[in-house]
């Protein structure tokens, strides 16, 4: 398993883990409230292919707020590690 995103926002995290469900990879949602990282995690075989349907994911919802930074934090994909 490979982290594919991280949020500080558990139902943040259930959203994105619901958008890769919906485009066929298999995802968990790791709350670690101690270290308040919640992990949203792949097998590593989908690593990039999730990487790419978040990325995608949070593009679309930069356009839907009309925000143009698509880089924003909350549930930036991160790159295969």
């Amino acid at each position: 398993m490979i982290t594919a995103t991280t949020s500080s926002n558990l139902a943040e995290a259930e959203l994105l883990r619901s958008i890769l469900e919906e485009n066929g990879i298999a995802a968990f949602v790791l709350n670690d409230s101690f270290g308040g990282v919640i992990r949203v995690q792949v097998d590593d075989e989908h690593a990039e292919a999730a990487a790419r349907i978040l990325a995608d994911a949070q593009s679309a919802f930069a356009e839907e707020d009309g925000d143009d930074a698509a880089d924003d934090e909350p549930g930036e994909a991160k790159p295969p590690q």
